[in-house]
């Protein structure tokens, strides 16, 4: 029996590898530092990095003393100590997707040979005790059918986004051969949406590794304790993961946070996917590791098992996005966006010389490229590659996928979109297009204004006009109307038919209650809307009309929104009707007060 010393991509040796994600031999625990707040500010980078880096995902946790007090590491990041002063939650996500990454992910996927290695959809977290302390406890979960409803269980929610996922997949032409799933029926209900030809196929390669004592009574495993039944399962999902799909053709394998994030190092919430490439111009997993024991059985890693090359993490929403800015590329001769017309190559992104070719010479150019550059959201979310690039981004979408659960497994997410410009969606292809024209319709304004270069020289004339104007002089009615508009459009509000929010596991309870359950003070909000962000598309809408660039009501028509304006003249008179009112009010307040005092008999 080979048992390898324990390395970390021992088998890896030249800068191509740099994404090839199989951990060390032998502790499937290789994922880093982890339990932090659900805050999530920062941008670190991770074991298994992915060649697009579209979403970021940690695993957050919650005192258990209630408090929310962590220990500081050596990058002065919070952290605990898991099952010690502290125990795990959801597993949160910052979002950053752009047409140009998510188009030439769909190439990749169209060519085959990939692994899409999916955790299930969204699921009823209520049900978690019931699951650990029934059929876990019993090591029944999958061996006695009559238990089956004991198992945490897909929502509807859940179930409506991987039908969305599924469907765009399906319409996008990206070829599927293979359907693999847990035994567990929230990750059968998931798969059986991928198979409308190839039906899904349970195997216990991709079995939930939280029923331990399960695992391990199915492979014989003693001591049958946790440890070694997580280890088996982490080595499983890698070696089978690492198989190759048949030629032109991906496999779909939907199986546990828990497993994904032991067996590569990557956490993902529920309905995200990351995409693995076996890589058989690499040693196999037989000839690299070998046979590992486990307690007394060995695993022993299969000869067509690769090592396997991280592509993408793809969030619960990512395939609607890649549907839609495929059709907004295939359109892009209907498209309104001026930005679409200076797209020379048609990648989804514009670069600083093709911006400055199709400016026809104007001497803002460069200067106008930046101050586009700058409206587009920085820091947060983003990895120091997309910090640094030199182009402009034909549709952005940024979401805020944070959340945390207390003890008793009520769950309270915080998914809020940050910043949209690929568009709300449709059903159609027009319809998409459409959407897409509108939530870029204030950088079309803006570039119209800025061929005026007399009046906007400069970068910081730019800002000091564009972005720095005094919003007091737009009207109250006008800053609501574009501050709802925004909302609708570019912002929380904009995710259409294909986003599914959710809302807090306890209906709402605890925000009309002071922010307690159960008599007890919430360890972090129920409800949180982000206070760290603020849409720089929308400062510019309000100094485009302030600064007379372009009507209100024509700004608020073409973000797909509708106004009211009421005309001078009836506004005037509301105004001295309201003026003569509160004299009224003054003056009959004024007569009482003079009246003599008088008591009451009793």
């Amino acid at each position: 029996m080979k048992i390898p010393k324990i390395t970390v991509l021992a088998f890896c040796l030249s800068s191509a590898c740099a994404t090839i994600c199989s951990g060390p031999d032998a502790s499937p625990n290789w994922y880093g530092s982890y339990g932090y707040p659900p805050w999530f500010t920062r941008y670190d980078d991770e074991n298994c990095p992915q060649k697009y880096s579209m979403s970021k995902c940690e695993q957050s946790a919650v005192m258990m003393d209630g408090s929310t007090t962590f220990a500081t590491n050596d990058l002065d990041e919070e952290v605990c100590t898991v099952n010690g002063d502290c125990f795990t939650t959801k597993q949160n996500c910052n979002d950053n997707m752009v047409c140009a990454d998510l188009l030439s992910l769909k190439a990749e996927l169209k060519e085959g040979g990939h692994n899409i290695v999916c955790r299930h959809e969204k699921t009823y977290w209520q049900q978690y005790m019931g699951e650990v302390l029934y059929c876990h406890a019993q090591a029944n979960c999958i061996t006695d059918p009559m238990v089956e409803p004991s198992q945490r269980q897909m929502q509807p929610f859940g179930y409506q986004n991987a039908q969305a996922f599924t469907e765009a997949f399906s319409d996008m032409g990206i070829p599927i051969d293979s359907v693999y799933s847990s035994p567990f029926t929230r990750c059968s209900d998931h798969a059986d949406l991928f198979t409308s030809e190839v039906p899904n196929e349970p195997v216990w390669e991709l079995m939930y590794m939280g029923g331990a004592a399960e695992v391990a009574n199915y492979y014989n495993i003693t001591p049958g304790i946790k440890p070694n039944a997580l280890k088996w399962q982490a080595f499983n999902i890698r070696n089978f993961a690492g198989k190759k799909p048949k030629d032109g053709f991906n496999n779909v394998m939907v199986t546990h946070g828990f497993n994904i994030k032991l067996g590569f190092g990557l956490p993902l919430d529920e309905g995200y996917c990351i995409v693995l490439k076996p890589e058989d111009s690499l040693p196999s997993l037989a000839e690299s590791i070998g046979e590992i024991a486990v307690g007394d059985q060995v695993f022993t890693f299969d000869e067509d098992a690769y090592p396997v090359d991280a592509i993408a993490r793809m969030s619960a929403e990512s395939a609607n996005l890649m549907q839609m800015c495929s059709d907004i590329q295939a359109n892009s001769v209907d498209s309104i966006t001026t930005l679409m017309n200076y797209d020379a190559d048609g990648d989804m992104k514009v670069s600083k010389e093709e911006f400055v070719s199709s400016r026809d010479g104007l001497s803002n150019a460069v200067e106008s490229f930046e101050f586009i550059k700058l409206l587009q959201p920085t820091g947060l979310l983003f990895s120091p590659d997309t910090l640094s690039s030199s182009t402009i981004d034909l549709g952005q979408f940024v979401h805020m996928n944070w959340g945390w659960r207390n003890r008793r497994t009520i769950s309270y997410p915080w998914r809020t979109i940050l910043e949209n410009t690929m568009g709300s969606g449709g059903s159609t292809t027009l319809e998409r297009l459409e959407s897409f024209d509108q939530a870029n319709y204030v950088l079309t304004a803006l570039l119209n204004t800025l061929e005026n270069d007399d009046k906007y020289p400069t970068l910081a004339e730019m800002e000091r006009i564009l972005i720095e104007c005094d919003t007091s002089e737009l009207s109250t009615e006008e800053s609501e109307s574009l501050n709802e508009c925004s909302m609708k459009t570019n912002l929380g509000g904009s995710g259409g038919d294909w986003y599914y929010p959710l809302g807090p596991g306890d209906g709402g309870a605890a925000s009309t209650q002071n922010e307690t359950s159960y008599g007890s003070k919430l360890t972090y909000p129920s409800i949180y809307e982000p206070d760290f962000y603020e849409s720089k598309y929308t400062k510019v809408a309000k100094c485009l009309v302030i600064g007379g660039e372009v009507e209100i009501g024509e700004l608020i028509t073409n973000m797909g929104c509708t106004m009211e304006i009421k005309p001078e003249c009836e506004e005037k008179k509301e105004t001295e009707e309201v003026g003569k009112s509160k004299k009224s009010k003054e003056s009959k307040k004024s007569k009482e007060s003079k009246k003599p005092k008088t008591s009451k008999r009793v």
